[in-house]
């Protein structure tokens, strides 16, 4: 998933799914300036490191420090979200009113989501910020070109990122080994040996052309149990995403499973209204995709999906499913997205495409 992806934030429990329980650290709130009355606290939680498709929970004060009771007008998060049940509650008089919210995070990466609150009588909105990394047990991590270790591959900005090394790490310290890098074995930095310890460093080499051969993902098999498959993103000009789906990561671990036995999946689908996902398809003839169930609270749909690979495949899998939403008659949406049909040489006109999106599922038959 792209670095900067927005969470999706939710302010009333809408799905069940993991829960941490570690509760997060709050950033304080610094001193109100002049003639402020209500202000937040904290002004953010941070989570910390959390594993994908995890539910977090945290809880916000509004404080007022006036003589009258402020009632709370609107509260916008920056991504999607369900009606908020503070809007139109009251602050009392030099007291406080708790604002609880549950932050669904499901792709890998560093995370940031914000929800502005209008306050009767404040000029300015009040902000509540939320901020997680997303990662596995163990995580991939590239330098970029400041040094800097980041869980993707910036080679859109550095073509020659394709080539480097990747620091693959436990978060919990835990020792573990490498057994492969792309489906092939593991070339290690000279000296580390084969005995398992906490951080590695392997170096990768990917394809820069043609574009179908550059790997979306740079994908990690590892000996831990709970973290079998590990990926980095890989930003490139030839792995750019424009789905006409608003799906919350465009990648799925299958996990391990049996030769022909194939696995089932979640996938969190946004702004699918009183639509569906129709149908998956594998576009690789070697797999078979199918949807097995759906549920949706109108504004999030979880859809659980499955991969089954066929006789022919062994070993670690990237491979690419399409999701196509439709209606209650079983018809194909529509939905129009900006730039004209090729070659007609208008970037501004919109055009009419299915409601579709490509996922790159990966996992591994052994």
């Amino acid at each position: 998933m792209v670095h900067s992806r927005c969470l999706t934030v939710l302010l009333v429990l809408v799905t069940t799914l993991t829960v941490r329980a570690e509760p997060p650290k709050p950033v304080p709130a610094p001193a109100p300036p002049p003639g402020v009355q209500v202000l937040a606290d904290p002004v953010g939680l941070d989570f910390g490191i959390v594993q994908p498709h995890t539910l977090l929970q945290g809880d916000f004060k509004l404080v007022n420090l006036s003589d009258k009771p402020r009632k709370v007008l609107q509260a916008v998060p920056s991504c999607q979200c369900t009606t908020i049940d503070i809007v139109g509650k009251e602050i009392p008089p030099k007291g406080t009113l708790a604002v609880p919210v549950s932050m669904k995070v499901s792709s890998t990466g560093t995370k940031t989501a914000n929800v502005k609150v209008m306050v009767e009588g404040e000029a300015r909105p009040i902000s509540l910020g939320l901020k997680a990394e997303v990662s596995y047990p163990v995580r991939v991590q590239v330098a970029d070109d400041k040094g800097v270790l980041q869980p993707f591959i910036d080679a859109a900005a550095n073509p020659a990122a394709l080539k480097g090394v990747a620091v693959i790490s436990s978060v919990d310290g835990k020792p573990f080994r490498i057994r492969s890098v792309q489906n092939e074995a593991p070339r290690l930095v000279d000296g580390q040996g084969d005995a398992p310890r906490a951080s590695w460093q392997v170096m990768y080499e990917l394809p820069g052309e043609p574009c179908d051969r550059v790997p979306a993902y740079l994908i990690v098999e590892t000996d831990r149990p709970d973290a079998r498959l590990v990926d980095a993103r890989v930003r490139h000009a030839c792995t750019r995403i424009s789905p006409g789906l608003d799906i919350a990561e465009f990648r799925s671990n299958a996990g391990v499973m049996a030769p022909a036995a194939g696995a089932t999946f979640e996938l969190e689908v946004k702004k699918l209204g009183q639509n569906r996902i129709g149908k998956a398809e594998a576009l690789d003839p070697r797999f078979k995709a199918s949807v097995v169930s759906q549920r949706s609270d109108g504004t999030l749909t979880m859809v659980t999906l499955r991969i089954e690979p066929g006789p022919d495949v062994h070993g670690v899998f990237l491979t690419p499913v399409r999701l196509t939403a439709v209606d209650a008659l079983g018809n194909v949406v529509f939905v129009r997205k900006p730039g004209g049909a090729p070659g007609s040489g208008d970037p501004t006109e919109s055009r009419k495409v299915p409601a579709e999106a490509q996922l790159l599922v990966f996992g591994k038959v052994e």
